[in-house]
């Protein structure tokens, strides 16, 4: 029908007015090729409102909702306690990382690094997180991250080794002082169920299991107490023919092998010294090397006048060679109390596999470590004993990487994807070791372990509103625990 002169004043592009039951409407329109008839089709869409010649033109109730939304001030709120938090520990690292990579590749790589370490998330859930955390404000802003982006840079940076290992230097020569530090070399075994990346193989792992597995090799700065280098070995070869690659790779001094009880024999250790690699191995008590002579001696602490302090307890030393070994004995004698009380409420408790004259047998050796070594002439036994004891640091990062980062199992598929992730994880154990050596600093590691600092991390908060970011209310306890970890989440 034709409309009056007075209702066709209300109509504007991209509007229509109809008559329904005695009254007039006004509608939003939209105008639409259609391939199929070969034409452009109208689209009524949502009803704008009323015309009445009294009143004029009168928005609908859904027009006004939408008109007071779209002028209230836009609010986004996301986590940003962990943003903070990952990037106060890796600061420098962060940086020196978009100089070997290009900046879009560094950010993605520490975006999946941070998400390992605060969430020890899978691939797939990486592009949620990133986009809810506030660290998308700052690495990748506008550009979000999805799967695709995420595999090609880790599968780029798997295939480039060689500029990872110029990180892994430039950090060392970097933050290591040049003398007064020494590197310590582990590996341990991570299950494989891939198919196709030809690294993963049966091999020897202290669990006994045989399904396939990839080894890892880790360097550990006992200055730093964190990893400064890994690599990736087939998981059927052996630490020995693995040590010197990676020393050489690194271009490393000072490394140190420390083994575990049982890793001794001669073979052993000659092959070490043909790689001119330095070890530590202690030996066990029943061990034929080791000469208990001197502690059976009522004098020996006056005549031997040789010990030193560890951690506010006393502990003796001997040094001699056996059959071209070197070999320092220690003894500890909180330790050696501790094992004979140990001992004899065994002797009540399980009579069958304790005697009282298996226990004197024994007496001497209670309370000591024999160690065998061929570390240079300068380092004490003091050094020595100290070297061993810090091998549970590394023990602490592999149990960490199976346990805190759940990485004790992959189902990567892509070998070069595999080496990226394993990069990812890196960055995310140097981050965690750094939180755990502040904490210990702070003498809050009887409270707080790293994963409760990142737990109370992610309760932090950045809200935007009007496009201005304000931090989230934090409770003095709060603010005060970040504080002693050198952390100011206020300014």
């Amino acid at each position: 029908m034709k409309l009056p002169e007075w209702v066709l004043s209300y109509k504007e592009p991209k509007t229509e007015i109809k008559y329904i039951k005695g009254a007039y409407y006004k509608y939003a329109v939209e105008y639409k090729y259609n391939p199929a008839k070969k034409r452009t089709d109208k689209i009524t869409k949502n009803l704008l409102g009323k015309i009445t010649q009294e009143n004029g033109f009168s928005p609908s109730a859904k027009l006004l909702i939408k008109e007071r939304v779209e002028i209230i001030p836009k609010v986004d709120i996301k986590i940003y306690g962990v943003y903070k938090l990952f990037s106060s520990l890796l600061g420098g690292d962060l940086e020196s990382l978009s100089k070997v990579l290009d900046p879009q590749t560094a950010q993605i790589l520490s975006s999946i690094a941070m998400m390992r370490f605060a969430y020890q998330c899978p691939l797939k859930r990486i592009p949620y997180l990133h986009k809810h955390d506030y660290c998308s404000q700052h690495w990748l802003p506008g550009g979000g991250l999805d799967d695709k982006k995420i595999r090609s840079v880790l599968g780029f940076v798997g295939e480039n080794r060689n500029l990872l290992v110029d990180w892994m230097k430039n950090r060392a020569e970097t933050q290591m002082p040049i003398s007064g530090n020494f590197l310590m070399i582990d590996s341990t075994h991570v299950q494989s169920v891939s198919q196709h990346i030809h690294v993963n193989a049966k091999g020897y792992n202290p669990d006994h299991n045989h399904d396939p597995q990839i080894r890892l090799m880790y360097i550990f700065s006992a200055r730093l107490k964190q990893p400064v280098y890994y690599r990736l070995i087939n998981g059927n070869i052996t630490d020995l023919k693995s040590m010197k690659t990676c020393v050489e790779e690194f271009a490393a001094q000072n490394v140190i092998y420390i083994a575990d009880k049982g890793f001794y024999s001669l073979a052993n250790t000659q092959d070490l010294q043909s790689l001119n690699l330095h070890y530590i191995i202690p030996l066990q008590r029943n061990n034929s090397l080791i000469d208990f002579q001197l502690l059976k001696a009522t004098d020996f602490k006056q005549t031997n006048k040789t010990y030193f302090i560890y951690q506010k307890r006393i502990i003796w030393y001997y040094s001699y060679e056996t059959r071209g070994q070197k070999i320092v004995t220690f003894l500890d004698e909180s330790l050696r109390v501790a094992e004979e009380t140990d001992y004899l409420m065994r002797i009540k408790s399980h009579p069958e596999k304790y005697t009282e004259q298996a226990f004197y047998e024994k007496l001497v050796r209670f309370g000591t470590l024999s160690i065998v070594s061929n570390l240079p002439e300068e380092l004490s036994p003091q050094q020595i004993y100290t070297a061993y004891k810090q091998r549970n640091q590394i023990e602490t990062m592999f149990d960490a990487y199976k346990n805190f980062l759940e990485a004790d199992k992959t189902y990567m598929q892509n070998r070069f994807v595999l080496e990226g992730w394993l990069m990812a994880n890196f960055i995310a154990m140097i981050a965690y070791y750094r939180l755990f050596v502040l904490l210990k600093e702070a003498g809050l590691l009887t409270k707080y372990a790293p994963k409760d600092i990142i737990e109370i991390a992610k309760s932090i908060y950045q809200t935007r509103i009007a496009d201005k970011w304000r931090v989230s209310e934090i409770t003095k306890k709060t603010s005060d625990l970040f504080l002693k970890l050198k952390i100011d989440y206020l300014n």
